[in-house]
């Protein structure tokens, strides 16, 4: 497993100085919109970023491409003629309202952005790490934003709104008529209208696509994916495998959803995505990482055969997306300094500091095995992560065993090398992950400069040779692999899976109380029901409420837009949804239980 080395090999060959801009230049023709409703006041939490950085963060793009920006700007619900960023329809799918600014023209949710551009016709609206990785939660009338945390966002129901819209949009007349009007503003005209009809039904088409690709099978329930989680892993899948390579029946079904991780500590561990599978070493870490999430939410990558000409050099392959190797730098230079949300008294009740002290010791006793304490002040240190088998852990595999067992066709790739110019040999199906890797490290061949850009400016690398670095990035992506498989003797099968093998991975619980659902699938609701026996754990609570249980550590459960199920209609488990496994603290007394809780307020 030595996945981006060739990247390395490849950017050595050039030196660049790196002086870039992290500000986004909005083309001079941009018009101002006014954000439509009402914004809420939130208080912002301490987290080392100056709201300079915090709106970059916010609106910085990395070239995730939805739509044209103003078509964004102007489209209609599609049941009514509110428009679709209306701050209660936005907030009713779980994004974050926020009011008009220079990086925001059209007062759109947190984390949506527009591209970079040279002018307002040419930009689009896209998805930046901001829309997934920033939360609010309300407590006692206030409500609070914390950078980095787990979004409760629907995306499934965000995508099937816009694809109802722009269908209705391209079928109504009236409604086309309003769009039009507005999208073409001054230069409108019938003939101009009749060709934005056309386009409308091109990006329609391919959005009803994607949805069709990244559908679940019939049978699962509609609630499946739903508020505060994604399979992500799955839609990066199909993007390649699908859509890279032009074949809508070459897909899986991202059947395996995850709650979004938080961001805090990222950049400092040496791996990253639950399942630990990808090696965080300097420049290319990173960027490999950022640049599979950006496929993954519209990046647009497309992978067909090289024309005669590039084929005569050896070239087989020619790669395309949207990716914005830049803003991805500047993206993860945000995120490499970001800090922790503190539990504050201003803000919560206090901590019960006699309780805090015994839950300290109990943490010791039965936590830190596998989520070690970094003290505050040590945030910035680089850190390694606890790989904990699933085998001991026994939590839902789903996430974990989909990884390496969801399989496509390669298609024009077969045969040729999965790092492009080194690695083996596709055949005639592959691990479907692989296929948009292959895509990353394209893009990163026909960008050099621009991604070796892109890394430097959060890498700040000194002391070591290209050579070393090289050295370093194969090392650290040999011991993910044994990590991984040091267990593959053992033939053990984990609800009919073979899961021999498979970790999770165990990070530090700093700001963990600001984090809800919990386990890696968010099948528990709050603190206190994740230390509870396994047949004594909630099988249904709401989600996708805001409202903060300080006591419990999570939100409310009784009422919310949408219902976590752990079991099917039928009483047995749902797969991907088991609240089972992570039995440590399970049985301890309920004073201790509680106490450990407090700790973990603390963190």
């Amino acid at each position: 497993m030595k996945k981006g080395i060739i990247v390395f090999l490849f950017l050595a060959l050039f030196t660049v100085c790196c002086n870039l801009s992290q500000d986004l230049v909005l083309p001079k023709d941009v018009k101002y919109v006014t954000a439509d409703g009402q914004i809420p006041d939130r208080k912002l939490i301490v987290q080392g970023w100056t709201d300079d950085q915090r709106d970059k963060f916010w609106f910085t793009s990395q070239g995730s491409q939805i739509m044209p920006y103003s078509w964004f700007t102007w489209l209609e619900q599609a049941d009514n003629s509110s428009f679709f960023r209306n701050t209660s329809h936005m907030e009713s799918l779980g994004y974050l309202p926020m009011a008009t600014s220079k990086d925001n023209p059209s007062g759109l949710p947190i984390g949506f952005a527009m591209t970079r551009a040279k002018s307002a016709k040419d930009s689009y609206v896209g998805l930046t790490c901001a829309a997934c990785h920033t939360n609010q939660l309300n407590y006692k009338g206030t409500s609070y934003l914390i950078d980095g945390a787990p979004t409760l966002a629907n995306f499934v129901a965000f995508y099937d709104a816009i694809v109802a819209s722009l269908n209705a949009t391209y079928e109504d007349d009236s409604k086309f008529n309003r769009f039009s009007l507005r999208v073409l503003g001054q230069e409108y005209s019938k003939a101009k209208a009749k060709s934005l009809r056309k386009e409308l039904l091109v990006v329609a088409t391919q959005a009803r696509q994607r949805q069709e690709v990244n559908a679940l099978p019939l049978d699962y329930p509609e609630d499946f994916t739903s508020f505060a989680r994604l399979d992500a892993f799955g839609n990066i899948e199909n993007a390649g495998s699908a859509f890279a390579l032009g074949d809508l029946t070459n897909k899986n079904s991202p059947a395996a959803p995850v709650s979004y991780p938080f961001l805090w500590g990222t950049h400092q561990s040496d791996v990253v995505q639950w399942t630990a599978s990808a090696s965080n070493t300097p420049i290319v870490g990173p960027l490999v990482r950022n640049a599979g999430e950006v496929v993954g939410v519209f990046g647009g990558l497309t992978i067909k055969e090289a024309n005669w000409l590039k084929r005569l050099f050896g070239i087989k392959h020619s790669y395309q997306s949207t990716i914005d190797f830049h803003g991805l730098g500047a993206l993860e230079g945000y995120v490499k300094v970001l800090r922790s949300p503190r539990w504050e008294s201003t803000n919560f009740p206090p901590i019960d500091k006699t309780l805090m002290e015994k839950g300290k010791k109990l943490y010791e006793e039965h936590c830190t095995s596998c989520h070690e304490v970094i003290d505050y002040e040590d945030e910035m240190e680089h850190y390694k992560s606890i790989k904990t088998p699933l085998l001991d852990v026994q939590t839902d595999p789903m996430t974990a065993w989909s990884v390496p067992n969801h399989m496509a066709k390669t298609l024009i790739l077969e045969g040729s090398k999965a790092d492009i110019v080194v690695g083996k040999r596709f055949g005639p199906t592959t691990r479907a992950l692989d296929i948009p890797i292959n895509g990353i490290v394209g893009m990163v061949l026909k960008n050099p400069i621009k991604s070796l850009e892109a890394g430097i400016i959060t890498s700040q690398v000194k002391g070591k040779s290209w050579e070393e670095l090289v050295d370093d990035h194969a090392a650290a992506m040999d011991s993910v692999a044994e990590d991984n498989y040091v267990a593959q003797g053992v033939e053990s099968l984990y609800k009919g899976l073979n899961v021999s093998g498979l970790v999770y991975k165990a990070r530090p619980l700093n700001g963990i109380w600001a984090t809800a659902p919990y386990l890696h699938n968010g099948s528990i609701p709050n603190l206190w029901a994740l230390l509870q026996p396994e047949n004594e754990r909630p099988t249904k609570f709401h989600v996708g409420s805001r409202e903060f249980v300080p006591d419990s550590v999570g939100y409310v459960t009784g009422e919310g837009p949408s219902v976590f199920s752990v079991l099917k209609s039928d009483g047995t488990e749902m797969m991907g949804n088991s609240n089972l496994g992570h039995t440590y603290g399970t049985e301890l007394p309920d004073d201790d239980k509680w106490a450990l809780i407090e700790y973990m307020k603390s963190l």
